[in-house]
């Protein structure tokens, strides 16, 4: 346990949900009389699981995420690790000052000013006052209020609110911090002061817990996630892996409820979609046929899903001489094909997408962003999609996501046809010029003048 910050066992947390304020009543008196009378009692109420037996441990120094939609019960676990709620069951366990910043204002009373209330939550998680006054010009700059710092809080807006919250949690270099989805309400550049923040403290060997909807997020600073759906843990994992796990899942659902619709009228008919005949007769010529593999199929079997109607057959990162590669130069020009079979008709865009070893999207292409146009595919027909392209990319490992899309509403939604995480996985060398310290570098130019 040394060398764990937070330990949550078999937790679970039960709410008692009323039809009205009468059955509320009935349940304080009624039950009583029947026990009384011999009876078996009553219930004028059903049980709500927010949590149901949820198990995970974060160790010192590591920063875990927390992923789910609206509902899932991830406030109601920080709350709980927190302490500000109770469990039904199940155990916690902490070690280390904890700093927490939940729901908008918490721990803020609205009658004191803004330096007031710096002073109380400072005192809360264990600041003395002369601590306080050594910070507290640091916590003011942070929070960026100005003037209002000597204003009563009910005056604040929300975004003020979190502001000062937020800076008396960060700078009160806590060995343990959780953030809510509360950040969200903050302005562009809070948002990314804020980021820097959790950074900094990252860097300094704290432990951070971190809800948010907010997918870049997630990947970016944590190392793993946790998936909540209905209070229950669906996946523990690397960050990436898990909020990938997340997107499929809200993928499907989309595409599922877009199939429940499917009688209606389509929203976006795209004009001209028939691929060119000159592109087909050449590809044609070229003598490049469909490719299948048995091996393919089964390696990318656990990461592929979508509604159907085309199907990617297979998946190739080439060099310009066509020879597959898994290991490229930086800024090499390469080409990734993409084979599709059809076995409907229906409008599509067949693309690509490159994520980084942290599964962060870097870039990626589809028809529109190529300047193509949609393709109308026929019931057996057979496709391949070349996109040509050079990698300015950090050395490291890359993974390359293939998928086709159907267009619903044009540049808002589509429905995902098929998609294919990590169809193929490669690795970029470093640049012999000078090392790359960005994950993407873009050549750009420099002019120098000597000025006197």
């Amino acid at each position: 346990m040394n060398d764990i910050a937070i330990q949550v066992s078999n937790l679970s947390k039960c709410y008692q949900i009323y039809k009205s304020p009468r059955d509320r009543l009935k349940q304080f008196i009624v039950p009583r009389i029947q026990r009384v009378a011999g009876k078996a009692p009553k219930q004028y109420y059903s049980d709500f699981w927010a949590l149901k037996d949820v198990s995970f441990e974060v160790k010192k120094g590591e920063t875990v995420g927390i992923i789910g939609r609206n509902g899932s019960g991830k406030s109601t676990l920080l709350q709980l690790i927190c302490g500000t709620l109770n469990p039904t069951g199940g155990s916690i366990q902490t070690q280390g000052r904890i700093a927490a910043l939940l729901e908008l204002g918490s721990g803020f009373n609205p009658e004191f000013t803004g330096r007031e209330n710096v002073y109380m939550n400072a005192a809360v998680l264990g600041l003395a006052a002369e601590e306080v006054n050594a910070r507290f010009d640091d916590i003011a700059s942070f929070a960026d209020i100005g003037d209002f710092i000597e204003q009563p809080v009910k005056t604040y807006s929300s975004g003020m609110f979190v502001r000062l919250a937020f800076a008396v949690n960060i700078m009160s270099t806590p060995e343990i911090m959780i953030v809510d989805e509360a950040l969200a309400v903050g302005d562009m550049a809070f948002q990314a002061k804020c980021m820097t923040a959790l950074n900094r403290i990252q860097d300094r060997g704290a432990t951070v817990l971190f809800v948010s909807h907010d997918i870049g997020s997630l990947k970016s600073l944590c190392s793993r996630g946790v998936y909540l759906e209905h209070g229950i843990v669906q996946a523990i994992g690397p960050a990436g892996d898990v909020a990938e796990h997340y997107v499929r899942k809200m993928r499907e659902e989309m595409n599922a409820e877009h199939c429940k619709h499917a009688h209606a009228a389509p929203e976006f008919v795209p004009e001209n979609t028939e691929i060119t005949g000159a592109t087909l007769q050449s590809l044609d010529k070229s003598g490049i046929v469909l490719k299948r593999s048995d091996e393919f199929d089964k390696r990318v079997a656990a990461f592929r899903y979508g509604s159907g109607g085309a199907r990617i057959t297979y998946v190739e990162l080439l060099n310009m001489d066509n020879e597959p590669i898994q290991s490229v130069e930086f800024n090499q020009e390469v080409k990734i094909r993409i084979h599709v079979e059809a076995s409907s008709e229906q409008t599509i865009s067949v693309n690509f997408n490159i994520f980084d070893d942290r599964k962060i999207h870097l870039t990626g292409c589809a028809f529109p962003h190529a300047g193509h146009e949609f393709l109308n595919t026929a019931s057996g027909e057979l496709y391949l999609v070349e996109y040509v392209l050079r990698l300015p990319l950090q050395e490291g490992n890359y993974a390359l996501r293939a998928l086709i899309t159907s267009p619903v509403v044009h540049d808002e939604t589509s429905v995902f046809v098929d998609v294919i995480d990590d169809a193929v996985v490669f690795q970029v060398a470093r640049w012999k010029v000078a090392r790359v310290w960005s994950k993407i570098h873009l050549f750009p130019t420099v002019h120098l003048r000597r000025l006197g």
